[in-house]
């Protein structure tokens, strides 16, 4: 069985600065167990989301709260009202 790609740092930060460039507000990223596993290999992203907060479920990357899900893979991102 082949190893599922991930996405990587340099993919969320681009679509994070998207976001900025349209002027969009996020509320929350939703990421799988296994992405958020993988990018916590980076240490950008380790740095960030470690220093955010000492309580798991107040994690936050770039101040945007994530929400860490079942689904292996799964990157959306929910936008404010």
């Amino acid at each position: 069985m082949a190893e599922q790609q991930y996405l990587d740092l340099k993919y969320l930060d681009k679509q994070l600065d998207e976001f900025e460039k349209k002027k969009k507000k996020i509320k929350k990223m939703r990421i799988g167990y296994k992405l958020f596993t993988h990018l916590m290999g980076d240490e950008k992203f380790a740095h960030h989301v470690s220093e955010s907060a000492l309580n798991p479920d107040k994690r936050s990357y770039r101040k945007v709260k994530i929400k860490i899900t079942s689904d292996e893979g799964e990157l959306t991102f929910l936008e404010k009202d």
